[in-house]
């Protein structure tokens, strides 16, 4: 490869390089799936529960406090009843501050539980989601939850 050739794709790759994708250690019992074009993570217990992560890029430039209210918003009314009076105020091992919100809503006639923590790192907009069957969301499986969401890497 000639110098004008690493000069030409050398930009690219540093760009790659600095693109990383935020992501979670699944929880133990728990099988990634592929992430799909709108996730950058997902992974599900063999009863149903799924955790996702998603990153967007944070172009209204909004704070923890504004992305946190338009979820809020957005999913209660989407029909969505929260669980918590207010966000919870979460620290993920790497030390990254975010917001956690919980709520539950029927589907197919069966209780659900939707557990969204949001996190605003570097320009992007961190979302990991956990969601189940409430008769499977069950003790464990949300102290797993904690866990994974605790571990969550921004990239």
């Amino acid at each position: 490869m000639n110098r004008l050739h690493l000069l030409v794709i050398a930009p690219f790759m540093l760009l790659a390089a600095c693109a990383r994708s935020a992501h979670l250690d699944a929880p133990e019992g728990f099988a990634e799936l592929e992430p799909g074009k709108t996730y950058a993570y997902r992974a599900t217990s063999a009863s149903g529960v799924v955790i996702a992560v998603r990153s967007e890029d944070n172009d209204l430039k909004g704070n923890i406090e504004f992305w946190t209210a338009a979820l809020d918003y957005r999913l209660q009314k989407s029909g969505y009843t929260a669980v918590d009076q207010a966000p919870e105020k979460i620290t993920t091992d790497k030390g990254a501050v975010g917001r956690r919100l919980r709520y539950e809503r029927e589907r197919n006639g069966r209780p659900h539980e939707y557990w969204v923590a949001v996190f605003v790192s570097e320009g992007r907009v961190i979302v990991v989601e956990a969601a189940g069957d409430k008769a499977f969301f069950d003790g464990k499986t949300k102290k797993q939850i904690e866990a994974a969401v605790h571990s969550v890497d921004l990239g």
